[in-house]
């Protein structure tokens, strides 16, 4: 059994979502809003919440962030629109989703992604739990969008030109932060049929030379042989 919040707007829909979860067994609570989404919080802590994209008053990227700012990795994040623009995708990641499903839900998915999810939590949890003498989880690298910066963890910021923050962005928003040539292109603002690749690989090459390298070695930022870029260091975004 899971711990699972749903906030959906949609009457029929959230009756739905939340009847399957619970005829699946495990313990649900709904909401329509942000409002509800705070009553649901004082009844439990929930391992997984499944968040829609479009909601009056707060959006549900604007929920996100606020739940992965109170519980942090604790929970898991699951973003369910009807949208499925790369850039929606881009902003989920960014305020804190872990997974996008797209409307209408494919209920086997949902239920496969929830015992994913549920597994991966458990295992953070177990790793918390042992003896203070295992080696640290490696720090994230902070992508300070505000102030376009980039917060290595033992170095000094490193100021980024706008080109360099859209990229990184690109890439902190991708599965696995793996961008693909086309993506990264998009991201600064040019179309990709018409804009040279050996531009975009200057673009990458100088902001390869910025970056420090890592305690476990190498440059942080890595080339994907017929792919694109991929920063192989954990990196995280700040607002």
């Amino acid at each position: 059994m899971t711990r699972i919040i749903v906030v959906e707007d949609d009457i029929g829909q959230l009756e739905e979502l939340v009847s399957f979860l619970e005829y699946s067994g495990h313990e649900v609570c709904g909401a329509t809003n942000g409002g509800e989404l705070e009553s649901c919080l004082s009844q439990f802590d929930p391992e997984i919440v499944l968040l829609d994209y479009c909601l009056p008053g707060k959006t549900g990227a604007a929920l996100a962030e606020r739940l992965r700012g109170r519980f942090g990795t604790s929970v898991g994040i699951v973003m369910v629109t009807a949208l499925n623009r790369g850039t929606d995708r881009i902003e989920c990641r960014l305020a804190g989703a872990d997974n996008y499903l797209v409307k209408p839900v494919n209920f086997a998915e949902l239920l496969a992604l929830i015992d994913n999810m549920s597994i991966r939590l458990n295992s953070v949890r177990l790793d918390s739990a042992r003896p203070n003498s295992l080696p640290p989880r490696e720090q994230p690298w902070q992508l300070l969008r505000a102030r376009s910066e980039l917060m290595p963890p033992k170095s000094p910021a490193i100021l980024l030109t706008s080109w360099e923050l859209s990229l990184l962005l690109a890439m902190a928003g991708a599965d696995n932060q793996q961008a693909d040539r086309d993506t990264l292109i998009k991201a600064l603002g040019k179309n990709p049929s018409h804009y040279d690749p050996r531009a975009l690989e200057t673009c990458m090459s100088r902001l390869r030379r910025k970056l420090p390298g890592s305690d476990n070695g190498g440059n942080p930022l890595q080339a994907v042989r017929g792919i694109g870029y991929k920063f192989i260091r954990p990196l995280v975004v700040v607002r």
